[in-house]
């Protein structure tokens, strides 16, 4: 494929990230940066060597070596931005949540529409290769029916003092939009959009910054799924889980950018080998540059197949066993690798290799959808 030519619009902390994730891409090449901060231009081209650096949205778009704008500014410009750049014909990448409100991604994806240009959104966790271990057994029906799934994540906020943008709603909108997206849309991604969900929001005693909040989402066929995040902790003690309970198995990632996964599982010879073979070759072909590993435990066995019930419903099982799955590389290379995956995905579609990525706007509008659920708007 010939080269798409990007340029990064706000200079930020995940512009860097951006940077270096496309640094190491034979499909996309980085030729432009924009940001109204001239110390940041300065120190992106000193950075990468790139010399085209805008200090205004508006004299970059007219650049006609630019194919596609990659949107890294505070969520409250995404919509503004990406407007400005699918009218200039650009198609456009954007770090998540894409706008504020689920009417403005609406705007957005009929802009893009009208316009036959290609937009994405970087729901980074999408190219993992541990969720997309969950989506096969979940959509293959490996472990019966996804009843429960609960999200803990103890983030950090360090780096995140009172007057910091990610606290203020008009910019950032809140932890279960700028944040909480990831994960609503894996949940969305393996079961569909919830019916319904109910969030609450806990200030910070004190200064009122809302520093934690907690739902509860009801999907189809009565799976309930818990969020938690907690914006307390010092970045060396932060911690995420999450788990997904099946009728046969427990799944647990680890990790907000997870680098192991473990699924404790009633099988059947059948089963094992498909989850050691098939499924293992499957997702390490998933995420290129980054490995898998795959190491068990036999917690229980039976001299021959038993036959169980459960939730009124009988399976059979010769056994119990603990299926780790490991990825290769530390989080930070993970993570860059899944970017890089997400922007590759989409100049794909714009050179007219596949019809669409495999994220769209749509898929940001329903993550929305849930976030304004949990909001109670």
């Amino acid at each position: 494929m010939k080269n798409c030519n990007a340029a990064i619009v706000g200079l930020g902390g995940f512009a860097k990230l951006i940077s270096a994730a496309i640094k190491e891409s034979r499909k996309v090449r980085l030729i432009a940066g924009c940001d109204i901060n001239l110390e940041r231009l300065e120190k992106f081209k000193e950075e990468t060597g790139i010399e085209k650096a805008y200090d205004n949205i508006e004299k970059l778009l007219p650049d006609s070596d630019i194919d596609l704008v990659i949107v890294a500014t505070l969520p409250s410009n995404h919509y503004d931005i990406g407007q400005l750049a699918l009218k200039s014909g650009k198609h456009v990448f954007f770090e998540k949540p894409g706008a504020l409100t689920p009417h403005h991604i609406t705007k957005l994806i009929e802009l893009s529409e009208s316009n036959n240009l290609k937009t994405s959104i970087d729901f980074v966790m999408r190219k993992n290769p541990l969720y997309f271990i969950l989506k096969e057994i979940h959509d293959l029906n490996i472990f019966g029916l996804l009843e429960r799934a609960a999200l803990e994540n103890y983030a950090h906020d360090d780096s995140l003092p009172p007057e910091h943008w990610f606290w203020d709603y008009e910019k950032s909108g809140g932890i279960w939009i700028e944040h909480g997206v990831h994960f609503f849309d894996i949940a969305n991604w393996l079961m569909g959009i919830p019916k319904k969900a109910y969030g609450e929001k806990i200030p910070r005693e004190t200064s009122g910054i809302i520093d934690r909040v907690l739902g509860t989402a009801y999907h189809n066929n009565g799976a309930v799924i818990s969020y938690y995040h907690g914006f307390t902790k010092p970045e060396a003690f932060e911690k995420t889980s999450f788990s997904f309970v099946f009728e046969k198995a427990y799944a647990k990632t680890e990790g907000w950018i997870p680098i192991k996964l473990t699924i404790d599982a009633m099988v059947t010879p059948d089963i094992e080998k498909f989850l050691m073979e098939d499924l293992l070759i499957k997702a390490r072909s998933y995420l290129p540059s980054v490995d898998l590993i795959l190491e068990t435990e036999l917690l229980n066995n039976w001299s021959q197949e038993k036959t169980f019930m459960g939730r009124g419903k009988k399976y059979r099982a010769t056994a119990i066993t603990k299926f780790t799955y490991k990825l290769t590389k530390d989080r930070w290379e993970v993570y860059k690798a899944c970017v890089r995956q997400g922007i590759e995905d989409l100049a794909a579609a714009i050179k007219n290799e596949k019809y669409m990525p495999d994220v769209t706007l749509y898929d940001a509008k329903k993550a929305l959808d849930v976030a304004l659920m949990m909001e109670r708007r």
